[in-house]
């Protein structure tokens, strides 16, 4: 648990609106941007052809195609983005790329691609006119800071393996605890259960020596990307007379294929308040 919890409790509350017409960049006539329909993010690093996808619509000048390109870290120097591939386009149109694809574009060998990194996608419109549209020449125009344009010029692909429990308990040691029931180096035990594909750090918050269990915390996880579902709402520990309780968005991965799990927890601590996103990073 954290050493102190704040007594004091400090509501900012934020008003703010913005309206802007919906059409506003087509009637500019400067070109066109893309718009997101749907997405599939997670791209399995043991499978050389698999894909992640985004399928956009366009607004404003008619588009011919849509340069796909890949960063290993986000940058709007077009120096560092790698040329992927290029897409016709044809109204609602999906872009898809493959792992094999994005690791050839870096330089790196098929499979190459390490589970939990995070690669940059940009696209870059080609109108029927010949101009081209993308991040770079677009921002000034604060098309992507507003989510009613729905832009879809940019996206990311995450790398994740397949989740197998045979693998996943054991003693790991603690590379990060935001929570402090632990400190980095020290070790702790993860067990599986008690149903399917989910995970038991019940022996990890709380550390028997600052508190007691009251609920398991036990996260599920998808099976065919390592993503951890952390419950909300459950009070896994009392710390004599102050509570560990989960709040919601918690986000994370277990990459069973490396041995590490990599958990983002919201933590509320009765009648403390809450306590903030804290990071779990555990390591065979």
């Amino acid at each position: 648990m954290k050493r102190y919890f704040s007594a004091i409790i400090i509501l900012l509350i934020v008003f703010s609106s913005c309206s802007k017409k919906a059409d506003f960049y087509d009637s500019l006539g400067k070109g066109s941007y893309l718009t997101k329909v749907s997405s599939k993010a997670f791209l399995n690093a043991q499978d050389p052809n698999a894909t992640i996808n985004l399928v956009v619509n366009s607004v404003g000048a008619e588009v011919e195609s849509v340069n796909i390109f890949v960063a290993a870290s986000p940058t709007l120097d077009v120096t560092k983005w790698k040329l992927i591939k290029n897409v016709p386009f044809a109204g609602e149109t999906k872009l898809e790329v493959t792992n094999r694809e994005i690791a050839t574009a870096l330089g790196l060998p098929p499979g190459g691609l390490t589970p939990g990194s995070v690669y940059n996608l940009y696209n870059e419109i080609v109108t029927k006119g010949g101009a081209k549209f993308s991040s770079v020449n677009t921002s000034a125009q604060d098309l992507e800071n507003q989510v009613a344009f729905n832009v879809a010029l940019q996206w990311t692909g995450t790398v994740v393996c397949p989740y197998d429990a045979s693998t996943v308990a054991g003693t790991y040691t603690v590379v990060r605890d935001d929570w402090a029931d632990w400190q980095p180096g020290d070790e702790v035990e993860v067990t599986t259960g008690p149903g399917a594909n989910q995970l038991n750090l019940s022996q990890v918050w709380p550390n028997p020596a600052f508190g007691n269990v009251v609920t398991p915390l036990v996260i599920n996880i998808d099976p065919a990307t390592g993503v951890a579902t952390t419950p909300e709402n459950l009070t896994f520990g009392n710390y004599g007379g102050n509570t560990g309780v989960t709040g919601t968005g918690s986000t994370g991965f277990v990459f069973s294929c490396l041995n590490k799990i990599s958990l983002t927890i919201h933590v509320l601590a009765p009648p403390f308040g809450d306590q903030g996103f804290l990071v779990l990073e555990l390591e065979k």
